[in-house]
């Protein structure tokens, strides 16, 4: 069936009415992508207080010092000054919004500085700036599918499936840079439109340092490689110019101020090696920090990249998904903090997960019934993950059954399992939202008792104001919703592809 054929007059074709039941149901892919992320919000912790830390300076005191904020570890020193150790674009965009939360909270004699202010004031940013993008993700895949002659359910099913059942659905709760820069990869590697595509991909280097290999790889893909490089500029002189502010040169990133906790006597920059065995290991099936252990769905982008190959049809597209996450595998394998810290799964490796679902899309015959069980495994993996705590703690070798299962069944976990700092295990309890690090702190309970509102409330989901903070049963509105849309969009799909 022809989607790009029919005309809009009179009674519709039934490739116009197709037409117009894909619009329909890109916009409803990403609203239930939508509603489901913004179920959740994670709480605090270094990265996310970091990354915010430069929002509030930028609005709050037109800086872009984090000086006494004394909320993270992630910093970089220059001088006196201390400065997010991140990439910045992240926080950049969400100065946009926080500048109108921030006048309109003093304007109605709200302290946008109080910390019941900050905690909702980073979830609405979480919320623009991560969410928001993360659905678009799956309205670009269903679009995408669906031009490429994907049928309704098969592009649907995809889609949901890498924004849901992937680690775009844990870190898309937190202000991270991972799932944004995600978003603006996908975009750039599909977008037809030169300029545009350039821009994003050229804004998430400025996001998310490990994107810059892409503005080469994908140029390699185009046709017309001056506009879409002219159309990357923009954000990098931004980035330079930010770089020179902070740094002292424009060519100076965050990384190379790092405290020498961070840094590795004689690694390249104090940080890098030959990619090491338990890296390899860890980031790939391993059960602690796994991509693949985490979203086993994943392993089916190898067989549609196969497929792919096969088909002998935009191989430029597939040897620039092949090659971001090989460059992806490969630095982080190589990074000296390659477990990156806090957090479930292969972090770093985030930004490809969109990239695998357009291998995944190829997927066909008897492998669709495997991707199916896989995809349903990966959800109840990341689902749990979400509604318990996305950013388990490093120390932790089985994050998933040592600490996830267990609080999301019991409520508790074993005091033999090792956590950082030790004493937290006594009181990360509850079935849901355990994480009790507020965003005005580096270390939990630093300024907030165990058992008080700002301690309690810091990780949250939107059912929890009704059953209560860590009760299991705050998951049953988000689990009927998740139920309802998905079963609604793929039966609108099935009836739309039949006509």
């Amino acid at each position: 069936m022809n989607i790009a054929a029919g005309v809009f007059a009179g009674d519709p074709s039934p490739s116009a009415r197709l037409r117009i039941a894909d619009r329909q149901l890109a916009i409803w892919v990403a609203l239930l992508t939508f509603a489901t992320y913004a179920y959740f919000q994670a709480g605090g912790g270094w990265n996310q207080n970091s990354q915010f830390d430069l929002t509030r300076a930028i609005v709050e005191r037109h800086t872009f010092s984090i000086d006494g904020y004394l909320n993270t570890g992630d910093v970089s020193i220059v001088g006196r000054h201390v400065y997010s150790n991140k990439s910045p674009a992240l926080s950049w965009i969400a100065a946009v919004p926080y500048a109108i939360l921030y006048a309109s909270e003093r304007g109605a004699g709200i302290d946008p500085t109080a910390i019941e202010a900050i905690e909702f004031n980073v979830y609405i940013c979480t919320l623009l700036c991560v969410a928001l993008p993360g659905a678009l993700i799956a309205w670009m895949l269903y679009r995408y599918g669906r031009e490429k002659g994907y049928s309704t359910q098969w592009s649907a099913l995809v889609a949901l499936t890498a924004v849901l059942a992937t680690h775009l659905f844990p870190y898309s709760t937190i202000f991270m840079l991972p799932v944004t820069s995600s978003a603006l990869v996908l975009f750039a590697l599909i977008s037809p439109r030169d300029v545009p595509a350039g821009l994003a991909v050229g804004t998430a280097t400025a996001m998310n340092y490990l994107c810059a290999p892409a503005i080469v790889i994908f140029a390699l893909t185009r046709r017309r490689k001056l506009p879409f490089l002219a159309g990357a500029v923009p954000p990098l002189i931004l980035l330079a110019i930010y770089q020179k502010i902070c740094f002292g040169s424009l060519f100076t990133p965050s990384l190379m101020k790092l405290p020498g906790r961070f840094l590795t006597k004689g690694a390249t920059l104090g940080m890098f090696t030959f990619p090491q065995l338990d890296a390899l290991y860890g980031i790939s099936i391993s059960s602690y920090r796994g991509l693949f252990y985490f979203a086993p769905v994943l392993i089916m982008a190898i067989g549609g990249a196969i497929l792919w190959l096969r088909e002998g049809q935009d191989r430029g597209e597939l040897a620039a998904v092949v090659a971001i996450f090989v460059i992806l595998f490969t630095i982080n394998a190589s990074f000296n903090g390659w477990d990156a810290g806090f957090g479930i799964g292969g972090r770093y490796l985030v930004p490809a997960i969109p990239l695998l679902a357009l291998a995944m899309l190829h997927v066909r015959g008897w492998l669709r019934p495997m991707f199916v069980v896989l995809a349903a495994i990966s959800f109840a993996i990341n689902f749990a993950a979400t509604a318990v705590d996305p950013q388990p703690s490093g120390s932790i070798p089985r994050p998933l059954t040592q600490y996830i299962v267990p609080l999301l069944i019991h409520g508790h976990f074993s005091p033999d399992v090792p956590i950082t700092p030790p004493w937290s295990a006594a009181t990360f309890t509850g079935h849901t939202s355990v994480n009790r690090m507020a965003p005005d702190e580096a270390i939990v309970f630093q300024r907030h008792a165990p058992g008080s509102l700002e301690s309690e409330w810091a990780s949250f989901n939107l059912g929890e104001p009704l059953f209560g903070a860590g009760d299991a049963r705050s998951l049953i509105p988000i689990a009927a919703l998740m139920a309802l849309g998905a079963g609604a969009i793929l039966a609108k799909a099935r009836r739309a592809w039949r006509e």
